[in-house]
């Protein structure tokens, strides 16, 4: 059964309007973590709101920040360089190899231990290069084989400020080092070889703190036309003192040239096309790809230049243009290091070869993103070959796709969102396996795409019935939507909405173990003692599920708290599990289409379902949702005993023997901290519609 949500793009006549894209990943990471080391209030404004940053947003709450959205506006109350508190759980940073690596390096002088992990891709990911400079300042780091994650650090009383010098070129690596040093009495120096993006150390100024560079083109000294700096250091020294006390200031995230690429490039190689994109970063560590596309050929426009938060930042034009193969030097990379796959789109229509270098650092990003470019380009026709770290493309753009193609993204935003621009410019139709994970780095990428008059699509449409309408493809054939997540994520909510807009049947898991836990304690049995007897309690339980009936299951009133401590504890025993799970595959069987929410659907229950998501939100966060459920219930009820009932429930549901809570690998991470369950539906909704297992029935 499929599990991806893919998308076609086909050949579209122009692209035309004025845009603005998601704030800039790299500098939203560091407006989180360093207004949370400052001394007061912060507003982010333009924060860009893809899961690899809401990941950093939820572990900086788990350590006792402050973090809410009021509106568009991100409000931070900052605890001080040292005021971090010891988080009660794994740091979960999704697929975020920035977010780990830097926030490695913030909590790594503290004494206690914080462990990281992330998803099955940021799990392959190395960390040995964060690992060496750490473990020199004296912070103690145990990890998976391979220097990966899972990972735990801790520092102490004995960490010492260094001097280091990185042996590549590293932007994560540098600023995870001065992180560090931000909690360390004394002088923390790197050494890079070449300049890299410089956002750490331009935030770290604006908000108050020391720092030292020498030799560096901090945004001044660019070309008119192609924002070269005017020279290029090959050696920078970068000096923090540590423990400065930085000052909140409101902060205001310029839009992601990364991202900005897409549509851009796009616009170049579209016929006819003009587009306009506001409020870009133009930091000149960070424009090497606008300088390659002008050197081709790109007819490129920079206007209204001003300065935001210390950032230089411009509106950019593009326009259809008449593209050349050149030669990318290696020095080149650092400022581009995320646009080579855009980047060989766009030479895929360029006139002769453009050969690429110095991308060894492509083999070690979200996939082995040199070769998944290569094979992606080959299969649209377009003459491509990686070495261990160049890329050399013939540009021919008459070749390009004389059938329809498929594009494995390996799980890559950047991938995904490059093939798709390919598909808009060539003469069939190019599809990629998997759009989902494109929400880390750009959500609403297709829409706005599509706005700008790009074809793109999920499915084919079907006319003749009501808009908006799901039906499963084909007819005669189930479905099953799995949710899971922690209690009180919010899971249940949608599932049900789900279900009703689907017209398919909602199962709340979790009610099955509530009602177990109702009639053991109805029966006389001591519910505390559950898992010391737990044979016994799988005997009643195996007798139980007999009588249970899944249509009265659903309508019991089973939400008062000792109810669930009650579930809780029962569904920890691996016999009440293997007799229940055998009830729930009975009952999914024996329906059409089925939505299920609990905490081991995906992974244990339905491991074939067709779509799986995990629905998950901060501690503080769901207890305060639970509480106030609870107070409309009943007024003899304390937010203290709801939070420390639930912190119970979520060690229980992670340790147990049986099932223990976890996402399944392909499942979809949704934080729902600092959303509302509308905007939970609506990016579950836009999942399900786009992943190929249902076909929209009648317009959009």
């Amino acid at each position: 059964m499929p599990k991806s949500t893919q998308a076609t793009s086909s050949r579209s006549t122009s692209l035309h309007g004025t845009i603005t894209v998601p704030g800039d990943k790299s500098v939203s990471h560091r407006a989180l973590m360093l207004s949370s080391q400052a001394i007061g209030r912060t507003e982010i404004y333009g924060l860009l709101e893809g899961e690899d940053v809401l990941h950093t947003a939820a572990a900086l709450r788990a350590m006792g920040v402050g973090i809410e959205k009021r509106d568009k506006v991100w409000i931070v109350d900052g605890v001080g360089v040292g005021g971090l508190s010891a988080p009660s759980e794994v740091l979960d940073m999704g697929n975020s190899g920035t977010g780990a690596r830097l926030m490695m390096g913030l909590v790594a002088p503290y004494e206690f231990p914080v462990t990281f992990d992330g998803d099955a891709s940021l799990r392959k990911r190395p960390m040995g290069r964060v690992i060496i400079p750490l473990e020199k300042m004296g912070v103690v780091i145990t990890s998976a084989e391979g220097g990966k994650l899972p990972l735990t650090v801790q520092g102490g009383d004995n960490l010492v400020p260094i001097c280091y010098e990185l042996p590549v070129a590293s932007a994560q690596v540098k600023s995870c080092v001065l992180l560090a040093g931000l909690n360390i009495p004394g002088k923390t120096t790197v050494i890079e070889p070449e300049p890299t993006r410089d956002h750490t150390e331009r935030m770290l100024r604006y908000l108050g703190a020391e720092v030292v560079v020498e030799e560096q083109v901090l945004g001044t000294g660019f070309s008119e036309d192609a924002l070269q700096p005017v020279r290029e250091s090959c050696s920078l020294q970068i000096t923090l003192t540590g423990q400065p006390e930085l000052r909140a200031r409101n902060i205001e995230v310029p839009g992601d040239p990364s991202s900005a690429a897409f549509p851009i490039v796009a616009a170049l190689i579209v016929p006819g096309s003009e587009i306009t994109v506001r409020n870009v970063l133009i930091n000149s560590l960070r424009t090497g790809l606008y300088t390659t596309l002008i050197e081709m050929g790109a007819d490129i426009a920079f206007s209204n230049r001003r300065e935001l938060a210390g950032e230089e930042v411009a509106d950019i034009t593009a326009r259809h243009s008449k593209l050349k193969g050149i030669t990318v030097p290696a020095e080149r990379a650092p400022s581009m290091i995320d646009e080579y796959p855009i980047l060989a789109v766009a030479a895929s229509f360029a006139e002769g070869t453009t050969t690429m270098l110095g991308l060894k650092e492509l083999r070690v990003k979200e996939s082995d993103r040199l070769s998944a470019i290569a094979d992606g380009l080959k299969v649209c026709g377009v003459k491509a070959e990686a070495g261990e770290d160049s890329l050399v493309v013939d540009g021919n753009p008459s070749s390009i796709i004389h059938h329809p193609s498929s594009i494995r993204t390996h799980l890559d935003h950047r991938i995904a969102m490059s093939f798709l621009v390919l598909g808009l410019a060539a003469e069939n139709p190019v599809t990629v396996d998997d759009i989902a994970m494109i929400a880390t780095s750009f959500p609403g990428f297709v829409d706005l795409m599509r706005g700008l008059g790009a074809v793109i699509r999920f499915q084919e449409k079907v006319s003749g019935f009501k808009k908006n309408v799901l039906k499963p493809v084909p007819e005669t054939s189930s479905f099953i939507i799995a949710i899971d997540g922690p209690a009180a994520s919010g899971k249940g909510t949608v599932a049900r909405r789900i279900a009703e807009r689907l017209g398919a049947v909602y199962l709340d898991t979790g009610k099955i173990y509530r009602a177990v836990g109702v009639k053991l304690m109805q029966s006389s049995y001591d519910i505390g003692e559950a898992e010391d007897h737990a044979s016994l309690a799988a005997r009643h339980a195996i007798e139980i599920s007999k009588t249970l009936k899944i249509d009265e299951i659903q309508h019991l009133e089973l939400d008062n708290e000792s109810v669930g401590m009650a579930a809780s504890i029962v569904s920890a025993i691996p016999g009440v599990r293997a007799a229940l799970l055998d009830f729930q595959r009975a009952v999914v069987a024996s329906k059409q289409g089925a939505v299920l929410d609990g905490r081991d659907i995906g992974s244990v229950v339905c491991p074939d379902a067709d779509v799986k998501f995990y629905i998950t939100a901060s501690l503080e966060a769901r207890a305060k949702r639970r509480f106030n459920q609870l107070k409309s219930q009943t007024e003899s009820v304390i937010y203290g005993d709801v939070l420390q009932n639930l912190r119970e429930r979520d060690a229980r549901d992670k340790t147990r023997k049986a099932a223990p809570l976890q996402a399944a690998e392909d499942a979809i991470r949704i934080d729902t901290t600092d959303l509302n369950m509308d905007e939970v539906f609506d990016k579950m909704w836009n999942v399900i519609q786009g992943s190929g297992r249902w076909s929209v029935v009648g317009g959009q």
